[in-house]
Parts: structure tokens; C-alpha cells; sequence
């Protein structure tokens, strides 16, 4: 099964661009042309309307910092993976570089789950979502994968990230954060020196050297590294940090999928600039579009998704309560035991997206704010909007100290409880952007 979510944004794409030198496959000089877009203004000015001006601080303080953050984190994944490879090669990987690893994961998987309330525009447009963030795991996939010999010297050679991104056909359901929790942990805990110096102990993956999973996962962590830059950079064009610029500028390969090279507006935009151009025609119709896709195509669809999908799955069939279509192993991040600290993550991205922030303990909105927009316009379920945000955090916080990981008591009342308080945000968040869509605009 794979997770995919709903397309909330069609955007359509082009490209400009500019010249970067990288190597072809027998190491010559070849000019790959770096997509160039320009940049979104975000700077805000006393002749912006008010709702320009809140969009402005959410593309600016929110969205980008998130993207960047998460290149950033995933460059560190990349690296650190990497040299666990290295040493696991030498004879020398420690429990030291293990925890190293497991932390940057961490680190990274939080920056992936608070953007989430932003998927619309890139992530779900070039199905990157997907591409780094299937679950449940496959099993079987994998083992094929980690036993089939073509595949494992890929993920050994000179290029794994170029390899991933050029044959993950042959194991699509098992790359980016999944693939890699597999291997890092195991019921909730940080792996050991002695089990990845072993086989695998899992059922039907006894054949499986630790040594290959550990190629894998450094393979799979720089395909991780170059789409998270891929993100960065459709969504910030010439702002996107230099480091990112330089990851994509040696990884041509990554945009050979993509439609014009995954950028928004006939490729007059990045999706900075395309959410801040309301328009005939680009962007949306009026501000109060925008301001309502950031309410409900971005907060509510991750919401929603959390509630009846990543908790209510698993909620429901443990329950005796479930359909065909549920499962009993629709759960995220079970090798970790972090499935509610996940599904906070998600909700502390609506969070920011409210507040203007990324500051998750922030207890005052931003000046130019969603949250100070609705207050501004006398919006009259304010109080209830952020009652349910703070209820759906609580929540999620008492089943994070409850003592079960979700996938240890998927029955739990915390769960019920849970699904209740985010699905009760979500009818809030839902309410707020439909009512702002009717408004004349500030």
C-alpha cells in the first residue's frame, strides 16, 4: 500500500534557466542548465493589502525556513549515513555513528512532518510527497531489493543517489524516510553495532546482510538529500540557499522526471511567487483564495489525513470498527515508535501556518498573521479555532506520554481521543477558510 494524497494545487509549469557545469556518465565537462525563476517578493510594504501582507509572513517566515531547514537537515542525514557505511565497510562503525545517524533522521523526519501543512504546489504537483514518504513498508519489495545483486552495487557505487533516482522502479514503495527507519531502528529503539554487523532477524529477511541495508540506506538518504533540495528550490527559485544550488546543480538527473522541471506558472514562477500572484492568470482569482487554499487545500487536508487515514486506519480495524478498505499496519513510522510524535509534527505545522512562526511554543501570533487576519475581521469562531488547535496538540501530547507507542495499542482511547480533537480542528479550519473566501478583502 502507498500513501498518497490528494492534489490540491494544479499548477501548471515551465522553465527558464541558467548554466551550470556538471559531468556526464565518462566524467566530461557537460552544461546542465539550472532552472532560473527569479524569486517571490516577501519583503512586506505599507501599501499591501492585509491579506497580501499575511501571506507574505507565511511564504516568508514559514514555508521557506521549513524547506530550508529540511535541505539542510537532509544534507546532514546524507552525510552521516554515509560515513556509517564507510566505517561498517572498514571494520569500524561504532554505536556512536549509529545514534549519529538515528539523530539526523530525527531531525529531519521533524522538518518533513511540519511542512506538511503546505503539501499543495510542489510536493504534490511532482509527487515528491510520495516519492519520500510511502508507507506502510513492503516487505517484500525490499528483500528483493536488498538480495538482488544489481541493485545492492548500485547502492554501493560511485553515484547511489543517481542510481536511486534512476532505477527505483525495481523498490519505489521502500524509498526515502521509511526505507530508512527500517534500518536505523527497531521497536522504538536506535539499532546496534552487533545487529548491523549480522543478517536481518525479521521474518523472511534472514538472508540479508546488514552490510547491504546499511548501502541502502545511505543510497536512499542522498535521493532524500536531492529531492528535499528539489523542494527548496521550486519553491524559493534564486532564493534557495547556495548549498542547495550546488546539490542540484551535480544531480541534473533529478529534473528529467518532471514537467518543465517541476517549476509553477508556465514556468514564470516558483510556487513562492505563484502563491503571492493572485490573478487571472496565475495564482489564484483574489487574496481570499490564497489565504483560503493556505486554510483548507494546506491545513485541512493534512488534518483531515491525520484523523481518518493515519490514525483512523489502524483506530478502527483494532477496534473491530474498520472497512475493507482499512488495515491493521496503515501506520506510520512503526520501527521508531514516533507515530504520534509524526501526527503532532503535522499538527504543529497548522500551527505555524496560524501563527506566522515556526516557533512551536509560541504563545502570540505574529503581527501579520492568519490568526490576527480572522481577529482583524471579527471572525467570529476565532475562540474555537484555536481552542481545537490547542485541544489536537494536548491530545497528541498525553498519547506521546500515554506509555503505548500507536503501533503497540492502536485501540486506545488516546487514539479515540485524538481523532476526535484533530477531526474537531479540522471541521474549525474548514469553517475559517470558508468564511474568509466570502469576504471582501482587507
Amino acid at each position: 500500500m502507498k500513501k498518497f494524497k490528494q492534489l490540491v494545487m494544479a499548477f501548471l509549469v515551465g522553465v527558464v534557466s541558467f548554466g551550470f557545469t556538471a559531468c556526464d556518465d565518462n566524467n566530461n565537462d557537460v552544461e546542465f542548465e539550472l532552472p532560473e525563476v527569479g524569486q517571490a517578493t516577501v519583503n512586506v510594504s505599507s501599501s499591501d493589502k492585509e491579506m497580501q501582507k499575511v501571506a507574505k509572513v507565511y511564504v516568508n517566515q514559514v514555508v521557506y525556513p521549513t524547506y530550508q531547514a529540511l535541505a539542510a537537515n537532509a544534507r546532514t542525514l546524507y552525510t552521516t549515513t554515509a560515513a556509517l557505511y564507510t566505517a561498517a565497510e572498514a571494520g569500524t562503525m561504532t554505536q556512536a555513528q549509529i545514534d549519529a545517524a538515528c539523530e539526523a533522521f530525527k531531525d529531519t523526519r521533524r522538518e518533513w512532518e511540519r511542512s506538511e501543512a503546505f503539501l499543495y504546489g510542489s510536493a504534490s504537483d511532482n509527487e515528491l510527497d510520495p516519492h519520500i514518504d510511502s508507507w506502510p513498508l513492503d516487505h517484500e519489495e525490499l528483500v528483493n531489493a536488498l538480495k538482488n545483486p544489481t541493485l545492492v552495487a548500485g547502492f554501493k557505487g560511485s553515484d547511489p543517489a543517481k542510481f536511486v533516482s534512476e532505477n527505483n522502479s525495481h523498490f519505489q514503495s521502500v524509498l526515502g524516510f521509511h526505507g530508512m527507519e527500517f534500518v536505523l531502528f527497531r521497536e522504538g529503539k536506535n539499532r546496534t553495532v552487533d545487529a548491523l554487523k549480522a543478517n536481518e532477524t525479521e521474518e523472511g529477511m534472514t538472508s540479508v546482510k546488514g552490510i547491504d541495508e546499511l548501502a541502502f540506506l545511505q543510497a536512499v538518504a542522498a535521493d532524500v538529500r536531492n529531492i528535499t533540495a528539489l523542494l527548496e528550490f521550486t519553491w524559493m527559485g534564486s532564493a534557495a540557499s547556495n548549498e542547495t544550488k550546488s546539490v542540484l546543480s551535480n544531480a541534473s538527473y533529478v529534473f528529467s522526471s518532471l514537467r518543465y522541471n517541476g517549476l509553477a506558472a508556465n514556468g514564470t514562477m516558483c510556487y513562492g511567487q505563484f502563491l503571492l500572484s493572485p490573478s487571472v492568470t496565475t495564482g489564484y482569482n483574489s487574496w481570499q483564495g490564497t489565504v483560503r487554499q493556505i486554510f483548507v487545500g494546506g491545513c485541512s487536508n493534512i488534518c483531515a489525513e491525520v484523523a481518518d487515514q493515519k490514525l483512523g486506519q489502524a483506530y478502527r480495524t483494532a477496534t473491530g470498527s474498520g472497512s475493507a478498505e482499512d488495515s491493521r499496519d496503515y501506520i506510520e513510522s512503526p520501527y521508531s515508535h514516533r507515530s504520534f510524535i509524526d501526527y503532532q509534527d503535522n499538527i504543529y505545522s497548522i500551527k505555524n501556518t496560524l501563527y506566522g512562526t515556526r516557533d512551536v511554543n509560541a504563545t502570540s501570533p505574529a503581527e501579520h498573521s492568519l490568526l490576527n487576519l480572522l481577529k482583524a475581521m471579527n471572525y467570529s469562531g476565532l475562540n474555537d479555532l484555536t481552542a481545537a488547535l490547542n485541544n489536537a496538540i494536548q491530545a497528541l501530547e498525553t498519547a506521546k506520554n500515554s506509555g503505548k507507542s500507536f503501533v503497540e495499542a492502536p485501540g486506545a482511547q488516546h487514539v479515540k481521543d485524538c481523532i476526535d480533537a484533530v477531526s474537531a480542528l479540522d471541521e474549525e479550519l474548514n469553517k475559517a477558510g470558508d468564511w474568509v473566501n466570502k469576504q471582501e478583502a482587507l
